[in-house]
């Protein structure tokens, strides 16, 4: 059985042990992901991967997706990297970024919800980190419908929520966003596939409105919804070393980016495991 230790008392868990270069027995395996389904977010510390390492070790949890930034809108370092690595850098060439998200905070988000078919997860691993900052801030959506009152729960039956994205974006209407956007509507309450919870599927930087509902009545339900679930309780910060790989959940969890010297390097590659459309079906509250 995979040894680990909790976090915080609802998200992450760190797993102990585990060299993610080397082939990985199945039983090891299918303990990581119940521990993942649990806890959202995982970390093994000390990786050392090479770039098809990286992408061998996603394949161990899911099928590794393929980086879904139109090719127009990417640099040619990024045209470089296999095509499921996407590089989260502050690293400029002529003045520009060779990645995505180069700078600063960004807002708590799900990964690709503005996707018709979200990818399930999320695979980061760290390759320069700067001196100070780039926590990332991980909230378990299982533990934050949990808690809603029953009232609000009530109001959210069978919602369903649009998701908007605009590329590149880390707050809303940030200016430096590309202009081509992605939408889908999903649940705003979500069932995960594997273990049955509900997890809130809502989120600050993507979710844009309720559907069926007046915009003002939206927009202060989606104000207490976002309140909501980034409070401390339900969190976990995560301060990078390097050689840290952290696999979070995008069906039951967000997270957040804090602020970093922008002087300073950070260099990340990013994986994803593809996932299924949320079920568009009535939740019952409860």
């Amino acid at each position: 059985m995979v040894e680990y230790r909790k976090l915080s008392e609802h998200t992450g868990a760190e797993i102990l042990g585990v060299d993610l270069s080397k082939p990985q027995p199945r039983d090891i395996v299918e303990d990581i992901k119940r521990v993942f389904a649990e806890r959202c977010v995982v970390i093994f510390r000390d990786q050392k991967l090479t770039q098809p390492q990286l992408v061998a070790a996603s394949a161990l949890f899911g099928e590794p997706g393929q980086y879904d930034l139109p090719v127009e809108h990417r640099t040619e370092e990024e045209l470089k990297q296999l095509p499921q690595i996407m590089m989260i850098t502050n690293i400029r060439k002529d003045g520009k970024p060779i990645g995505a998200l180069p700078d600063g905070e960004m807002w708590f988000h799900h990964d690709m919800i503005h996707s018709q078919n979200p990818h399930k997860a999320t695979l980061l691993y760290a390759i320069e980190i700067p001196s100070w900052g780039g926590e990332t801030v991980f909230a378990n959506l299982f533990a934050a419908y949990d808690d809603l009152p029953q009232e609000m729960k009530n109001r959210l039956e069978g919602r369903m929520a649009l998701n908007a994205f605009n590329y590149g974006a880390q707050f809303r209407g940030d200016p430096n966003a590309a202009s081509t956007r992605r939408q889908a509507v999903h649940p705003a309450i979500r069932v995960h596939e594997e273990t049955g919870r509900k997890a809130i599927y809502m989120d600050r930087l993507m979710t844009h409105s309720i559907v069926g509902l007046p915009q003002e009545e939206s927009d202060e339900l989606l104000a207490f919804i976002f309140d909501h679930i980034e409070q401390e309780k339900f969190t976990y910060e995560h301060k990078w070393r390097k050689g840290d790989l952290v696999m979070w959940d995008n069906r039951s969890s967000i997270h957040a980016r804090k602020d970093f010297p922008a002087g300073e390097v950070r260099l990340m590659w990013r994986t994803t495991l593809l996932g299924e459309a949320a079920p568009a079906r009535s939740v019952a509250a409860g």
